[in-house]
């Protein structure tokens, strides 16, 4: 553990204090946030709506909002620019070695905490260590991999590999770096030892980061209020956002009210189509769209009837009518021909996906175990759609639509995304099929193949198909250690034909990610024309601009 000085223990209580009657920790920040929750005083600002599932501490943020608000609040080693390109964080320099096992990074100096204590390499260190105990979030990307983080002195960190691992940079964007102190001082009862809950309560509600924007507001699933940090090691855009507020909520009417207020600058991705022309009729907005890497999915539990049975699950492939997809239900995304979506790195694939095809769904189901009770209607298929993403339903109606016309009882559920991720953490509560959202942990395809494939995201809302498979675990493995990309690409391929062969779920189409967005914002993302397949980082606000009328 990190040599404690008595004063700086006590700078941190009294900042401590302080910050948790503000009602968010760790910052020093340029404004303070009225009681409403909202900020007086405070410049530049953007304001965008999202979903809130997952809790703000960087060891178990796991979805889109989380993302959107840890990249902002956190600095890792490195991180990905929107093309993908690695670039440094608090890392000034690394050296690879010879054998692709051992990385050694240098800290920059003087990088600054919120509270204003600076960082060492023993908080990478203890950062690491509690992300893999905690277990949660991006632990699995790391825990089969690393073999040791230490820091021989407070500049240097070294990372040794149990094995090689291909993308290693670009999957350490997902190490989040933590104040040691902060957390210890803030520790609660809890299962872990000496370290009680490892400061869990603490950060589900409070910031003991150093990135670009400091927490200095947060309302419990209602809004975080996020401000310039004065000490930021890295660089702002020239009108980079002095307040950032991410509100928590997605119905039409109330964004549509709050744009037209002037109280909201981005709209959230998740409104309809007819909502985003609503609100491109909006003075002074405008509506625009890119291809952000996420797929959206048919997930389905291979566990329960009757989609432990292939044939069922082929039978649902042959279904959906794609082009409609495309076409009519979600004007401006992107027909996939792959399981991971067309804009990986290495999601090129050799094979054929399905296509729409309701004679061949027939003898699917003709051939499957539970053919009788699934065409008299007798058995009914579950498909579970998000309530605070309200398109989703219509694939789901559209699903139902086709299966009607075979006798096949297709019984709908609206689901909040939160109870969503419960429901999910269990075989007997997870649905037979899930609309959802996904996207890469890391800009290649073998990310999004460990998420959806691995046995290590079974029980989370990832992988709801409950797979387990050590053959197929072996695969990706494999070709995650494979340095020579052309073979390692090849081996993804070889995995997505498996994926596809067994339908352990169905890549419908790659997300248009249409943003509603007021015209004197310089959204980085639409303006260079690439955007990042990595979840969060195409909302780095440090980038963004608000520029005048």
């Amino acid at each position: 553990m990190k040599r404690r000085f008595l004063t700086r223990i006590a700078a941190a209580s009294l900042a401590v204090l302080m910050l948790a009657l503000a009602g968010c920790g760790g910052g020093t920040t340029d404004t303070q946030p009225t009681d409403s929750g909202t900020t007086a005083d405070a410049g530049k600002v953007i304001r965008t709506t999202a979903v809130f599932g997952n809790p703000f501490d960087p060891a178990c943020a796991a979805d889109y909002a989380s993302y959107q608000v840890v990249v902002n609040l956190y600095d890792s080693l490195v991180y990905p620019d929107l093309d993908g390109t690695i670039l440094k964080g608090v890392a000034e320099d690394y050296t690879i070695s010879d054998d692709n096992l051992t990385y050694t990074f240098t800290l920059k100096d003087g990088v600054k905490f919120h509270d204003g204590t600076n960082m060492t390499a023993q908080d990478v260190v203890f950062s690491y260590d509690r992300l893999i105990t905690i277990g949660q979030g991006n632990a699995y990307l790391f825990q089969n991999h690393v073999a040791s983080v230490e820091a021989p002195d407070d500049k240097t960190v070294v990372i040794t590999l149990n094995e090689t691992f291909a993308p290693f940079l670009s999957l350490l964007c997902r190490l989040y770096i933590v104040n040691e102190d902060l957390v210890m001082a803030n520790l609660a009862d809890g299962n872990y030892g000496e370290y009680g809950d490892y400061g869990m309560a603490y950060l589900a509600q409070n910031d003991a980061g150093s990135g670009a924007y400091a927490c200095s507001n947060y309302t419990m699933n209602e809004r975080i209020v996020m401000t310039k940090f004065a000490d930021y090691h890295g660089t702002f855009a020239e009108n980079a956002p002095d307040t950032v507020e991410i509100i928590n909520g997605t119905e039409a009417a109330t964004v549509r009210t709050m744009m037209a207020n002037g109280e909201l600058e981005i709209s959230d991705q998740w409104q309809t189509y007819d909502a985003y022309q609503s609100l491109a009729q909006l003075d002074g907005v405008r509506l625009e769209s890119y291809a952000g890497g996420q797929v959206l999915y048919l997930m389905m539990n291979t566990k329960t009837a009757p989609l432990d049975d292939v044939h069922v699950r082929k039978a649902l492939a042959y279904m959906i009518d794609y082009e409609q997809v495309y076409t009519t239900l979600f004007p401006g995304y992107f027909s996939v021909d792959n399981y991971v979506g067309n804009s990986l790195p290495g999601g090129d694939f050799s094979g054929e996906k399905y296509t729409y095809n309701m004679e061949l769904a027939k003898q699917e189901l003709e051939a499957s175990k539970y053919a009788d009770q699934l065409l008299s209607g007798e058995m009914a298929i579950e498909v579970a759609w998000v309530s605070e993403v309200p398109d989703e339903e219509k694939l789901a109606l559209l699903l139902q639509a086709s299966a009607a016309e075979l006798g096949v009882n297709i019984q709908i559920s609206k689901v909040a995304w939160a109870t969503q991720v419960q429901n999910t953490s269990a075989v007997e509560s997870t649905p037979n099929t899930s609309v959802c959202f996904m996207s890469a942990d890391y800009s290649e395809a073998g990310a999004l193949l460990y998420q959806r494939l691995h046995s290590d995201t079974a029980a989370t809302w990832q992988q709801t198909e409950w797979l387990e498979d050590p053959d197929l675990d072996a695969m990706i493995e494999d070709a995650l250690s494979t340095m020579d990309q052309t073979q390692r690409y090849a081996k993804y391929d070889e995995i997505q034909q498996v994926a596809i062969d067994e339908v352990y779920g169905i890549a419908v189409a790659e997300q248009g990610e249409l943003r509603a967005y007021k015209d004197n914002i310089y959204f980085p993302a639409v303006e260079r024309g690439v955007a990042s397949t990595t979840l969060g980082y195409n909302f780095l606000f440090k980038d963004f601009q608000v520029l005048d009328n």
